[in-house]
């Protein structure tokens, strides 16, 4: 038996549950190499959790439920003598940013169209009333030149230029861009962050995407370091083999080591 197995056990399955949050039912079955009820990926999952949390050396117990999981695959090739062909999930991120900035795109110019339509209205509407307006005076000027049989000298009056000014157009406000934050995995994996204006603790073992809220920042750990993040609509690959720490803030993300992580964490390890 390890030492670290030895460790774990000495700390109980209450106190690792509180520390850790995983389920105590898959505590007490870890503590004791018994890996019926734990799939494959929760079970690398809780080891590197308890690798990293705890500091201890348990790839005794890991070759053991390799070697479980092996033995239980093989079993159920051979029982139905047929090959299980697992579907890659479709990505659609890709599909959904092409959406999200052709809409954008379409609002921008219908905004921009109406903008400039209204914009001209106003202007040939003020410039036509001028032209109007300055026709009358100088119909009504001349009928009373005609009437009076005045002329110009006689009048002795100046006649002021008018400065016809043009209603205020109100400039549409700019659209504010789209601000996205997501985190994405194509295989199972472990996340833990926590919002760093609450200092509030979330996790979730997923596949697929999961959404942030891209105005808050983020303090993140993950079981593994193969995944993409999308920020504003640009997606960035990582191919990392160990565990990854990362620092969400004024929409930039960071990676950073365990002491840093443990700083910004307020001295936790978690």
């Amino acid at each position: 038996m390890s030492s670290g197995l030895e460790k774990l056990r000495s700390i109980g399955v209450q106190k690792i549950h509180e520390q850790t949050h995983i389920a105590r039912h898959h505590v007490k079955a870890l503590l004791h190499e018994s890996f019926d009820n734990i799939s494959r990926v929760h079970f690398l999952g809780f080891i590197s959790i308890l690798e990293r949390e705890y500091g201890v050396d348990l790839s005794e117990l890991k070759a053991k439920g390799e070697e479980f999981y092996t033995d239980e695959t093989t079993e159920v090739e051979q029982d139905g003598k047929v090959f299980v062909t697992l579907k890659k999930k479709k990505n659609y991120t890709l599909v959904y940013v092409a959406v999200a900035v052709l809409i954008f795109v379409t609002v921008v110019l219908f905004t921009l169209n109406l903008s400039s339509r209204a914009s001209t209205k106003v202007k040939v509407l003020s410039i036509d009333n001028s032209t109007i307006e300055n026709a009358k005076e100088s119909m009504s000027y001349n009928d009373t030149l005609k009437d009076n049989k005045l002329t110009i000298d006689d009048l002795n009056i100046t006649i002021e230029d008018k400065n016809d000014t043009l209603p205020t157009v109100v400039e549409p406000e700019p659209i504010e861009a789209v601000k996205s934050f997501k985190i994405m995995s194509k295989t199972k994996l472990w996340l833990g962050y926590i919002d760093l204006g609450t200092y509030k603790k979330y996790q979730k073992l997923f596949s697929g995407e999961i959404v942030l809220d891209p105005k808050k920042d983020w303090l993140l750990t993950l079981g593994h370091g193969h995944v993409s993040k999308e920020i504003d609509g640009v997606v960035t690959e990582y191919k990392e083999k160990l565990n990854m720490r990362l620092l969400y803030k004024d929409s930039k993300l960071t990676k950073i080591n365990f002491e840093e992580f443990k700083k910004l964490n307020r001295g936790n390890k978690w």
